[in-house]
């Protein structure tokens, strides 16, 4: 039974992700395509399906909305996971392959770089090993845990109150961001308690995926000197750990809090935010600019006819950057799905990196493509206003 859970938690969690992040891959820059970055893309699509998905049962099921919400999410991610993998194949048959590999050439790792990676990842597995083993307890669980607990018993969403059991109306503060649901359905789908899911599980999803953020915004940062990511990854490290000097840092809820939807959007939402505007705005909005790859040689699959697809120097493409765009929007929605208050902190995020781009590229159609990709985030807020008018 647990390995049965275990395989259950490793297909929801992180194999139905993947290839849903497969959808993107081919419309942005090659040499960015990863593993990692399929993964964290498909949490940025399956969120937002989420959240497209409950709030209208919320809204219009009156009994056992959450078992209405689950029959359609799970068909909604059955259809997003066979388009990725569609999507892949096709990709891959037209010699653009979704995944693509990175391969060091002519540059040996160094025993100082080496050993910098051992040391991160030492680090890495530090925290998971303590996140598992000194589960900390919040004031805040008695809402987000119970939140999900009361939806996965009860299969109604935000109709009891989770602090005392009783029912209530509907609870508008907290029913558009839908990330306990989230929870509740992942502990249906896998048979796994809601409490040990936010508690001992997610700390090993949430945690790799803001590390997937970091290494991605280093990665870009370092792309001439890539020998010093590893350093750069270890003082990420290094500040999540010791950076619980008080109760509000970041750092705190990164480790502490890791389950609930304030963590992920400081830790996993935002970051994500900064690492797409890095990407998107190298070299003059993603059209003009190109980026140095140093000794990296980047390989994909081999297509049909056996060509191999290799680039000594990598370069982000025009119309390549309509991927990111995409992507960019949806990590907006993915705002909403932690919480309300990251809706109105990214448009400002965005908005003030899009303002500043257009005055020293002299070029209004970055502002003009940062007000498409905040548009969802405006829907969110009237639609918020509206439910508490």
């Amino acid at each position: 039974m647990i390995v049965i859970k275990v395989l259950s938690l490793i297909l929801w969690l992180f194999a139905v992700p993947f290839c849903i992040g497969l959808i993107p891959m081919p419309w942005i820059p090659e040499e960015k395509r990863g593993i990692g970055v399929a993964l964290a893309a498909g949490y940025f699509i399956m969120l937002p399906l989420c959240w497209l998905v409950t709030v209208p049962c919320i809204l219009l099921v009156k009994y056992d909305s959450f078992l209405v919400m689950v029959r359609w999410f799970t068909g909604a991610l059955a259809l997003a996971a066979a388009a990725g993998i569609g999507i892949g194949i096709w990709s891959y048959k037209k010699g653009n392959p979704a995944i693509s590999i990175p391969v060091l050439q002519r540059r040996k790792m160094g025993w100082e770089e080496a050993a910098g990676w051992l040391v991160f990842f030492g680090l890495i597995f530090w925290q998971l090993y303590k996140a598992f083993t000194l589960t900390s307890f919040d004031g805040d669980d008695a809402e987000y845990v119970a939140q999900s607990l009361v939806t996965w018993q009860s299969n109604t969403m935000y109709l009891i109150k989770p602090y005392t059991g009783g029912t209530t109306s509907l609870d508008i503060r907290h029913s558009l961001a839908v990330l306990p649901v989230w929870v509740a359905y992942i502990g249906r789908m896998s048979g796994v308690h809601p409490t040990i899911l936010n508690h001992s599980v997610l700390s090993f999803v949430w945690i790799p995926l803001a590390y997937i953020v970091f290494y991605q915004i280093g990665r870009h940062l370092l792309k001439d000197k890539r020998e010093h990511l590893p350093f750069f990854m270890i003082i990420m490290a290094l500040l999540q750990i010791f950076g619980n000097v008080s109760i509000y840092t970041n750092e705190t809820f990164f480790l502490t809090r890791t389950w609930q939807g304030k963590a992920v959007a400081a830790s996993f939402v935002i970051p994500a935010t900064i690492w797409l505007l890095l990407w998107i705005f190298d070299g003059k909005d993603g059209g003009n600019g190109r980026e140095s790859a140093g000794n990296v040689k980047f390989w994909s699959m081999k297509d049909a006819a056996g060509r191999k697809y290799d680039r000594e120097t990598a370069g982000i493409q025009r119309g390549q950057t309509a991927g990111l765009w995409a992507l960019l929007a949806l990590v907006n929605m993915t705002a909403g799905v932690c919480t309300s208050m990251v809706v109105f902190l990214n448009v400002v995020l965005i908005g003030a990196a899009a303002f500043w781009l257009t005055v020293a590229e002299r070029k209004f159609s970055i502002l003009v493509k940062a007000g498409l990709v905040c548009i969802p985030n405006g829907i969110y807020m009237l639609l918020y206003l509206f439910l508490h008018a």
